[in-house]
């Protein structure tokens, strides 16, 4: 524990030390400078609020090892069901994602990041802070960090966006989650499942994740709903009603369907990952994503210290470079969700069966990536058969 009566001086202070925190701050230690990081709780990578399931080809743009201790299993599909039992599969000869255990993967990235230079503080609940010309005074558990800049990576739920003036995420966009993990199943763990219908998850979906053949992690997500009762109901239907299983692992949290915040820079200010929106509207999936915001969020900090330039007309160096590089995606991605969203049970049948009939899963297959899904979006959305089943309410929400 660091001693609360003094006051740290760094270059560059993360606040969070999940992905996009930890991330942020490898990026920026490598170039040279003083960073610490101030996470609220005591142990990295706990709690855990994530499915897990990550892009082989994410990993590799993050930079982060495909085959580390933390992979628990490694899938080349995925099989989709519609309200009324239709199915699909998107697969791939080869793997495409890997299962990992949050915890250890979290762990992994805090080595990575301490080994670049990075200090990691826990412990360290920010309360507030204080920007000025000279820098930004924070105040924390642990006593006073005074930092050039400051990398918001809080989440869902961001106070130091609200202390500066930022407007957060819309609590509008946001989704309740919950997930356990199952034993004694029987399952191919070379595929995960999404299972859609309101009664199993209104307005989003349920996942069962393969961790082995007979381990599985298995949640949904639901809005309007009550997440536990739609989830017990769940198992019952997929894993058979009456049989007694094992639950382990249960959590719940917020799913980010949104997209991004209005601004994510500002004076000695940035924000990154969740605490940004920069999550897939489509999945709520934000490691991968989010982590990519990150290393372009810790490079330019690390920049704007060594010009000596903090303002916001150095830092929007930071936005201009993942709008540029990820916003395309991002429209794309909220576009499906919007879609999605309206769409009644009959509609996703008659969604389903127009995909089945003409084999547009083979799209998905040939082209699908897990993460950049614009192209494949708007490829399925500009296909006759797919704009025949949405009503027109929906059509007039696809600008082609």
């Amino acid at each position: 524990m660091r001693d609360a009566s003094k006051t740290v001086g760094v270059d560059i202070a993360v606040v969070g030390a999940g992905p996009a925190g930890l991330i942020a701050a490898r990026e920026a230690s490598c170039r040279g400078v003083d960073v610490v990081v101030l996470e609220e709780h005591g142990e990295v990578g706990k709690p855990c609020h994530c499915a897990g399931l990550l892009s082989l080809k994410g990993l590799e743009r993050l930079g982060v090892p495909v085959d580390g201790a933390y992979v628990q299993n490694k899938v080349r599909g995925a099989r989709f069901f519609s309200p009324s039992g239709l199915t699909f599969s998107v697969e791939k000869t080869e793997p495409v994602a890997c299962v990992v255990d949050r915890g250890a993967f979290d762990k992994h990235l805090a080595q990575e990041a301490a080994g670049a230079g990075a200090q990691i503080f826990l412990d360290e609940q920010v309360k507030g802070l204080e920007r000025g010309e000279e820098g930004v005074l924070i105040h924390s558990e642990g006593g006073g960090v005074r930092a050039q800049v400051v990398v918001d990576a809080e989440g869902a739920s961001s106070r130091i966006m609200k202390n500066v003036g930022f407007k957060p995420i819309s609590r509008d966009s946001l989704v309740l989650g919950i997930q356990c993990d199952l034993g004694d199943v029987s399952v191919d763990p070379d595929y995960v499942e999404a299972h859609f219908s309101s009664r199993t998850a209104p307005k989003f979906f349920a996942w069962v994740i393969p961790l082995s053949g007979n381990v599985v992690r298995v949640g949904l997500g639901c809005k309007g709903g009550n997440p536990k009762e739609c989830l017990d109901w769940f198992v019952k239907k997929r894993f058979g009603i009456g049989k007694s299983l094992v639950r382990e692992d249960v959590h719940s949290g917020l799913i980010i369907t949104g997209g991004p915040v209005e601004r994510s820079f500002g004076d000695r200010f940035l924000v990154v990952g969740d605490a940004a929106g920069q999550v897939k509207p489509t999945t709520g999936g934000g490691v991968i994503l989010g982590g990519m915001c990150a290393s372009m969020a810790g490079r330019v900090a690390a920049e704007a210290v060594r010009s000596g330039d903090c303002s916001s007309s150095f830092l929007v160096r930071y936005e201009d470079a993942w709008r540029g590089e990820l916003g395309g995606d991002f429209r794309s991605m909220l576009l499906a969700r919007r879609v999605a969203d309206r769409l009644s049970d009959k509609a996703l049948d008659k969604l389903f069966s127009a995909v089945i009939k003409e084999n547009l899963q083979g799209l998905f297959s040939a082209e699908g990536d897990m993460d950049l899904q614009s192209d494949v979006i708007l490829k399925l959305l500009r296909k006759r058969e797919v704009l025949s089943v949405m009503p027109s309410f929906l059509r007039a929400l696809v600008p082609f």
